[in-house]
């Protein structure tokens, strides 16, 4: 059973996230520019004209992204193998802002429950709840994101765990990668993103 809850739980953190990271900008970047301005009176530079790939173009274009759940759900139930999975159901959304500078914000506020059967007649719930806002700045090459600098702010992650409906004590480890550490592929044809972080199996499907 602990097997279970581990799988399930650690299945359910699919949806993008990050930990907290407090560090400053570097000087000379965005939020210092910005800080600049500010102090001095003068405006704000106007945005760099799109230039890149038609893919880039259209990573740009189409923002602001929202995740589809109905393609995470099918994914998520499709990966637990060996588990007897009766429901995984999202609620509240997930969304990707980029700017022509690539800057990339994620703000998530997704609940992710899991049903599942086990033996002896019990029945396991798994819910996540992920909350908040990450962001910071990508370098691209070809379809691939790399983050620069430091990102800020992060995703929370609270975990609830019942069978039978009373809550079971299963502490669950969340990932310590954070957004400004994790590589991404991306595709971007005709209004529908792909985006792949390094190392998982999911791929997120935004519109």
């Amino acid at each position: 059973m602990k097997r279970a809850i581990m799988v399930m739980a650690g299945l359910a953190t699919v949806v993008l996230g990050g930990c907290r990271n407090d560090e400053p900008a570097a000087a000379g970047g965005p939020e210092a520019a910005g800080a600049a301005e500010a102090a001095g009176g003068t405006e704000a530079a106007p945005s760099p004209e799109l230039t890149g790939s038609a893919e880039l173009r259209c990573l740009i274009e189409g923002s602001p992204w929202h995740v589809s759940k109905t393609d995470l759900e099918t994914q998520l139930q499709g990966v637990m193998r060996g588990i007897d999975v009766t429901g995984v159901h999202m609620t509240g959304d997930q969304t990707l802002t980029v700017t022509p500078a690539l800057k990339a914000t994620f703000t998530n506020g997704i609940t992710t429950t899991i049903t599942a059967d086990l033996s002896g007649g019990m029945t396991m719930r798994v819910t996540q709840k992920h909350t908040g806002t990450a962001s910071g700045g990508w370098q691209v090459d070809g379809n691939t994101l790399t983050p620069q600098g430091a990102w800020t702010g992060g995703i929370k992650i609270d975990n609830k765990v019942t069978i039978n409906g009373r809550s079971a004590n299963a502490p669950i480890p969340v990932p310590e990668n954070s957004l400004g550490d994790v590589p991404m592929t991306y595709t971007c044809v005709d209004g529908v993103l792909n985006l792949q972080a390094q190392g998982s199996p999911f791929v997120y499907l935004f519109r």
